[in-house]
């Protein structure tokens, strides 16, 4: 779990070299294979974190998600790094978008809410993103407080065995 969180955090676990990227070159190039540095203060700001889920586009919306970042951060997960150095981004799941994004941006995450209707959104919302051709690996954002159990690793459980999508949770 800690290797898919470096390699979720240091965009595709580009910090440790790729022997044979080296040796071997892609057959056309494409923006998410490619290397890139490892993360540190200096570059940091660059990191942009594609949202899918959240109720809306609005910086109230995206604050959620760099709240969640400020939580983990607080628990010692170093990964996140300056929280406020997160480019949170919504992106509604209809926008045509998802496909060219999903190919070109390397960190996603999908907003599940605590509320009674969490889980079928949450269903519904990965469904889409399969269908229309959207990231196949995600993080779990939510707001702090909602535990591993139950809705997170049933939707986790979802997500894997019925769209072939990776949701990784960390939640406690």
């Amino acid at each position: 779990m800690a290797e898919m969180l470096v390699e979720l955090a240091s965009a595709g676990g580009a910090s440790k070299p790729r022997p044979q990227a080296a040796v071997k070159p892609p057959a056309k190039p494409a923006p998410s294979t490619t290397a890139a540095p490892p993360r540190t203060a200096r570059n940091a700001q660059e990191v942009t974190l594609m949202v899918l889920g959240l109720p809306g586009t609005a910086e109230r919306h995206t604050a959620r998600v760099t709240e969640l970042l400020e939580c983990w951060a607080r628990e010692g997960r170093r990964w996140v790094g300056d929280p406020r150095a997160w480019r949170v981004v919504a992106l509604p799941i209809s926008s045509p978008h998802l496909p060219v994004l999903a190919a070109q941006q390397s960190h996603w995450a999908l907003w599940v809410d605590d509320d009674l209707e969490a889980f079928r959104r949450g269903y519904r919302m990965l469904r889409q993103i399969a269908e229309r051709g959207g990231p196949q690996r995600l993080i779990a954002v939510h707001p702090p407080g909602v535990g591993r159990q139950g809705l997170l690793s049933n939707l986790q459980y979802v997500a894997q065995d019925y769209f072939g999508i990776e949701l990784l949770v960390l939640a406690r």
